[in-house]
C-alpha cells in the first residue's frame, strides 16, 4: 500500500499489540474481564452476607425472660417470705415480624441492584478507556506515516541538493522535519503504552502483553436520536428502594400495635406452700410517636416517587444530549474522511510531482505535507470524540446490561 494512503485507510482490521504473544481483548472481552477482575464482586458478596445475616436475625420471635423475685424478709421472724420466678414472653401482634423480615429484604433488594449498577459503571469506565488506546493505536499509526512521508521526502530534497537543484537550507528544513515527526512518533508510542496501561489496571494482567482491535474504531454509525427512560438496571435500583419504602411503612404500621408480655411460674412462701402466679402486662400506646413514624415512613415512599420522576427526566434529557454529540462527531468524521483527506492527499501528489519537475519549493511540498497530516489527525480525533460520546449513550441506554450480569 503506498504510503499516502496507508494512514488514510487506518488499518481497518488492523490488531495493536505491544507484543507478538499478546493477549488481544474486543471490547466486549475487556469489559467482561475487568468485571470478574474487579474486587467489587467479594465486596457485594460480604454485603449480601451481612444483609442476610440481618434478614435472618429479623425472621425471629422476641426471645423470652426468667424474673426472679423475693419479698417480705424481714421480722418478726422469717417465716413471711416469698419467692416468685416466672417465664415471660412478649406476644409480637401486627404482623411485625413478616414486617421486619420485608424490610431486610428490601435491604437485600437495593444492594443487589446497587452492585449491578457499579458493574455497568465499570463497564463503561473500561469502554472509555478501551477508545482511548483505539485512538492511542491509530494515531501510532499516523505518525509511523508521517516518518515515512518525510523520509522519503528527506531522501528526495536530498538528491535534488546534491545535484545543487535545490539550497542547502532545503535539506537541513526536510532533516528537522523529519526529526520532528521521529520525536512525534516516539511520543505516540508513550501514549499508547500509557493508554494500554490504564486498560491493564482495570482488566488485570501485564499491560505489555495486551492489545486492542481497532476495526470498529472506523464504524461511526448513526444513531436515532432517542427519549428512552431509564435502563432495566438503573430502574431496577428505584424499583427496589420503593419495595423497601412500603416495607418499612408497614413495618411503622405495624410498631403502633403494642405487643402483651404474659408471665407464669411458681411462688414458694416462707413456710413451705406453694402457688402458681399468673398475668400479663400491656403497656399503652405512645400514639404522637407511632403517627410520627408512619408519617416519616410515607413521606420516604413520596421521596422515592419523586426522586424516579426525577430521574427519568434528566436521564431522557442526558440520552437526547449524549446522542446528539454522537450524531454531531460522527457528521464532522464523514466529513473529513469524505473531503477533506482525499483533497489533501491529491494535493501533497501534485505538489511532490511539480516538486520533482522544479514547479514548486520544498515549502510548498512541506504544507502539503503538514495539512495532509493534520487532516488525518482531525479525523482521528473525530472518531476519538464519537466513541467517546458513544461511551455515554451506551451508558445510558444500558449497552452492556446483559454483559455484567444485569436484567
Amino acid at each position: 500500500m503506498h504510503v499516502s494512503t496507508r494512514a488514510a485507510l487506518l488499518a481497518a482490521t488492523l490488531v495493536w499489540a505491544t507484543s507478538a504473544s499478546a493477549q488481544t481483548y474486543t471490547l466486549e472481552e475487556a469489559v467482561r474481564t475487568a468485571v470478574a477482575n474487579s474486587p467489587q464482586g467479594e465486596a457485594t458478596a460480604a454485603r449480601l452476607d451481612g444483609l442476610n445475616a440481618a434478614r435472618s436475625a429479623a425472621d425471629t420471635n422476641p426471645a423470652p425472660t426468667i424474673d426472679g423475685t423475693v419479698e417480705n424478709i424481714g421480722t418478726p421472724g422469717f417465716s413471711q417470705w416469698q419467692i416468685d420466678g416466672t417465664y415471660n414472653q412478649r406476644l409480637e401482634r401486627g404482623g411485625k415480624r413478616a414486617a421486619r423480615v420485608g424490610l431486610a429484604q428490601g435491604d437485600i433488594t437495593v444492594a443487589g441492584a446497587e452492585a449491578l449498577v457499579r458493574r455497568l459503571d465499570l463497564a463503561s469506565e473500561v469502554q472509555a478507556l478501551y477508545v482511548e488506546a483505539q485512538a492511542a493505536a491509530l494515531s501510532l499509526e499516523l505518525a509511523k506515516s508521517r516518518v515515512e512521508i518525510a523520509e522519503t521526502l528527506a531522501n528526495e530534497v536530498q538528491r535534488r541538493v546534491d545535484e545543487a537543484r535545490d539550497p542547502l537550507f532545503a535539506g537541513t528544513r526536510a532533516r528537522t522535519q523529519l526529526a520532528e515527526a521521529r520525536v512525534d512518533l516516539g511520543l505516540a508510542e508513550h501514549a499508547f503504552e500509557a493508554a494500554l496501561a490504564r486498560l491493564a489496571l482495570l482488566t488485570g494482567g501485564d499491560p505489555r502483553s495486551i492489545g486492542v482491535v481497532t476495526s470498529g474504531f472506523l464504524e461511526a454509525e448513526e444513531i436515532a436520536i432517542t427519549t428512552a427512560d431509564l435502563t432495566p438496571v438503573d430502574l431496577a435500583v428505584f424499583q427496589a428502594r420503593r419495595e423497601r419504602a412500603d416495607a418499612n411503612y408497614r413495618l411503622q404500621e405495624a410498631n403502633s400495635r403494642t405487643d402483651p408480655t404474659v408471665f407464669a411460674g411458681p411462688r414458694l412462701f416462707g413456710n413451705g406452700d406453694v402457688a402458681v402466679i399468673a398475668g400479663f402486662s400491656l403497656p399503652l400506646p405512645n400514639r404522637a410517636l407511632n403517627r410520627a413514624n408512619i408519617d416519616r415512613a410515607a413521606a420516604e415512599q413520596r421521596q422515592v416517587e419523586a426522586d424516579l420522576a426525577v430521574e427519568r427526566f434528566q436521564r431522557r434529557r442526558q440520552i437526547a444530549l449524549a446522542a446528539e454529540r454522537v450524531e454531531e462527531a460522527r457528521h464532522e468524521a464523514e466529513a473529513i474522511q469524505e473531503q477533506v483527506v482525499p483533497g489533501a492527499e491529491q494535493t501533497l501528489r501534485e505538489v511532490r510531482a511539480g516538486y520533482n519537475r522544479g514547479g514548486f519549493t520544498f515549502l510548498d511540498v512541506s504544507i502539503a505535507q503538514t495539512a495532509l497530516h493534520e487532516a488525518r489527525v482531525r479525523f482521528v480525533d473525530a472518531l476519538a470524540e464519537y466513541h467517546q460520546a458513544k461511551v455515554d449513550y451506551d451508558r445510558l441506554t444500558g449497552r452492556f446490561i446483559e454483559l455484567v450480569g444485569g436484567y
